[in-house]
């Protein structure tokens, strides 16, 4: 007696579920924290040179304010006559000294200012960008939350 061949039934092979999206969100996760570092590095320059700035700003003032205070000592005096005219002359050349060093100060702090809104528009690129790419981070976790509901409801379905 001869067994009858049993014919093959084909059963579909399960497909592999593409994870091509769920490696994209992971590299954009990955992109993202990068760019929440950027972001938190820039904010911190930015607020270090705001803190310089504020720096130089009150030692100008103070330098400023020493020079007139020092010039209105130096020409009471004189004008007391508590000094002589040779330290009156030294008295004004310090003062020019003194001067030119809350002068160099200001050129500093100009340079300051500079360098902090450099660091402030850096940030906010950094900010925009960092925004950016959470908004895409989103639109892609819901896009694959959308495309696991439909095949749950195609494999429901069948």
């Amino acid at each position: 007696m001869r067994r009858s061949r049993r014919e093959v039934t084909e059963v579909a092979e399960p497909k592999r579920p593409d994870r091509s999206l769920d490696q994209l969100l992971y590299v954009r996760k990955q992109r993202l924290g990068r760019l929440e570092r950027e972001r938190s590095s820039a904010r911190e320059n930015w607020r270090a040179s705001r803190q310089a700035l504020h720096d130089y700003k009150l030692r100008k003032r103070e330098a400023m304010q020493k020079a007139a205070q020092f010039w209105l000592e130096s020409r009471a005096q004189f004008l007391r006559m508590t000094i002589t005219t040779g330290q009156f002359h030294v008295a004004k050349a310090r003062h020019a000294r003194m001067k030119e060093e809350a002068a160099s100060l200001n050129l500093r702090c100009q340079e300051a200012v500079r360098t902090s809104r450099l660091a402030g528009a850096r940030f906010f690129e950094a900010l925009a960008e960092a925004r950016r790419a959470q908004r895409q981070q989103e639109k892609l976790g819901i896009m694959r939350d959308e495309l696991k509901a439909l095949r749950r409801q195609a494999g429901e379905s069948e």
